[in-house]
């Protein structure tokens, strides 16, 4: 007689697939040659600073900002749309639309990796001329104006490029939008040069997912400190983070995720406005000059 065994069939542990996705978004980003290109001058840029001196801080604040803020945005845009044009991103397994969107939006921590090490790396090899580059920041205002120039515009950038890109199918939309948002802000700050004091010309330059707090003079003499809250402004930038993800895990939601996420609209949006009319109304009630070896007075 043959007793027969019956084996338990073993129970097979599926990954989930978000984090399947997101490790192949990762892989396809950083194998990405345009984005290796902006990891390498922004690496040269910082590396560029230890052989000159610094006469503002918001000088390097601006590299990484533009580099993996806004071509990071390009970029995201791109690898957001190329799901259109091929399988490339949906043969590791069939997932909702709203998994993949999360997938590309985690993978927005490596550019916001490298900013976070720009930051570092930018206050242990920067040589200022002294405090009073900063302006007059100090403490957690200076520590807020770092944060969002250098490490912030890495995190919001690759996430509207997501948005956008999940929104259009057009490859020149990320440029154009990159393009719009720089100019934008280099006309504020040209206005603010001219007219520091003018309540027009601070709710323009806050009204920008990035915004200079000092200018200096041609020569480097003096450091002009501008209106408004950098702390306020920090919270504005994250508000803004978070209607980006919105706005790109919108698209194609199901009933349920869509109205959870309109929801979400319904606080996200009030607290943008609070925040960014914080930022508006606090800090400095006039621009301040600083000049080494002088006492802060009114511009």
């Amino acid at each position: 007689m043959t007793t027969a065994t019956v084996t338990a069939p073993r129970t097979v542990r599926s990954r989930n697939p978000l984090w399947t996705l997101t490790g192949y978004e990762i892989r396809r980003l950083v194998r990405n040659p345009l984005f290796l290109v902006v990891v390498g001058f922004n690496a040269y840029a910082i590396y560029d600073t230890t052989s000159r001196v610094i006469f503002e801080a918001d000088e390097l604040g601006s590299i990484p900002a533009w580099l993996l803020g806004g071509m990071g945005m390009i970029i995201f845009c791109w690898l957001t749309q190329s799901t259109w044009r091929s399988a490339e991103a949906l043969d590791v397994t069939p997932t909702a639309m709203p998994v993949r969107t999360t997938a590309l939006c985690l993978t927005a921590v490596v550019p916001f990796g490298c900013a976070v090490l720009s930051l570092v790396a930018i206050l242990v090899v920067r040589a200022p001329q002294g405090s009073w580059t900063y302006g007059v920041f100090d403490g957690a205002d200076r520590a807020a104006v770092q944060v969002s120039q250098i490490v912030l515009p890495a995190l919001g950038g690759p996430l509207l490029g997501v948005a956008i890109g999940r929104w259009t199918r057009q490859v020149w939309v990320g440029p154009a939008a990159e393009l719009l948002i720089a100019g934008w802000v280099l006309l504020v700050e040209g206005l603010a040069f001219s007219y520091p004091d003018s309540q027009p010309v601070l709710l323009m330059r806050l009204f920008a997912p990035f915004a200079l707090f000092t200018g200096s003079g041609d020569r480097g003499d003096f450091v002009e400190t501008w209106r408004g809250s950098p702390a306020a402004f920090l919270a504005w930038q994250i508000c803004l983070c978070a209607l980006a993800v919105v706005a790109a895990l919108l698209y194609q939601a199901d009933p349920l995720l869509r109205r959870r996420l309109i929801h979400a609209l319904f606080v996200l949006v009030p607290l943008t406005a609070g925040c960014y009319a914080l930022a508006v109304t606090g800090g400095l009630q006039h621009a301040v000059t600083v000049v080494p070896g002088f006492a802060p007075r009114p511009s």
